[in-house]
């Protein structure tokens, strides 16, 4: 599960080019970063509609602050009774605890309290102590959350949940609904980079261009539309302490946050799932990636040791 506070590891240099079209398009600060979009043939009510879209899920699936306006993850957090919550908010946790079943395998919505703890310890330069993870996981693999009749959940435990691994791939799947309803196709939204909806340019091929850059990979480039494109990786928040890299990326089997591999890029048509796919699988082999990946008819580009070790056979990776 990730840590609250993501910078992303690809960039979408690649995505804006001239167009004739008219448009409309935002900024909208939400899940601790930018969103930014563009709506092609879209209306000033379509732009209102999806920034209300992405501040509505901001606010439910906060873990930090309960005076948000609405109910939300922090409520349930502090409480074992029964708890009224929006019918969203409830479709959004049973996706969340139903993704484990797809193949995310290290994936767990309830694994929030180990998250904040390993969070502080990094940003100290310390590894979290074992003591406090065996509590923490202690705490994970005796609670659980009860989905109740009329949109009601019941916190059994004391873990608390988090919805970091997935939040911004929900979104961007309640955006597109939105968009599809509207027969609105082409636009792009970059929710921080680490999590982006393409649809289809009407100009060319169709295709957008996802720039892939770090530290060492310079000028690289898929081309992709119409899909989901989430990423998981150390980059700019791995933490070395002594001869190990520790991650943002916590493992909520064992509380380990030390990663197999440096980064992972998930091409899907469902985003919830692309994001949690792209988090778990930080934690795989790669063949178990390879796996996953014939299973659930995704696309992915895996990174280690600051070079492309992987990607899916029809995914073409370019130099600009």
């Amino acid at each position: 599960m990730k840590i609250k506070k993501f910078i992303p590891f690809f960039l979408m240099g690649a995505l804006v080019s001239c167009n004739s079209q008219n448009f409309v398009e935002s900024k909208v600060f939400c899940f601790d970063s930018v969103v930014d979009f563009k709506l092609y043939n879209a209306t000033n009510q379509d732009k209102k509609a999806v920034e209300d879209i992405l501040k509505y899920y901001d606010k439910i699936s906060d873990n930090y602050d309960s005076k948000s306006g609405v109910v939300n993850l922090t409520n349930i957090n502090t409480t074992n009774e029964e708890i009224e919550i929006s019918e969203k908010l409830y479709k959004m946790l049973k996706s969340s605890f139903e993704v484990s079943k797809l193949g995310a395998d290290f994936f767990n919505p309830l694994c929030g309290s180990l998250v904040k703890k390993w969070k502080d310890s990094l940003g100290e330069g310390k590894v979290l102590n074992e003591e406090v993870i065996n509590s923490e996981l202690d705490k994970i693999n005796n609670s659980e959350l009860k989905f109740l009749d009329n949109n009601k959940v019941q916190r059994i435990g004391e873990a608390e949940l988090d919805l970091g691994g997935i939040a911004k791939g929900y979104v961007l799947d309640e955006i597109y609904n939105y968009l599809k309803e509207k027969n609105i196709t082409n636009y792009l939204v970059d929710a921080g980079s680490s999590s982006i909806l393409v649809g289809e340019k009407s100009s060319g091929d169709g295709y957008y261009s996802v720039g892939i850059k770090n530290t060492i990979i310079q000028n690289k480039y898929f081309k992709v539309k119409n899909a989901f494109v989430s990423t998981s990786a150390l980059n700019e928040q791995g933490v070395l302490i002594g001869d190990k890299m520790y991650s943002h990326i916590i493992n909520p089997k064992t509380g380990s946050a030390i990663n197999l591999q440096e980064a992972v890029i998930v091409i899907s048509d469902k985003g919830y799932i692309g994001d949690a796919l792209s988090t778990s699988m930080m934690m795989n082999t790669l063949e178990e990636i390879k796996a996953i990946e014939a299973i659930q008819n995704i696309k992915c580009i895996v990174i280690n040791n600051n070079s492309i070790t992987y990607h899916h056979p029809s995914i073409e990776v370019n130099d600009r």
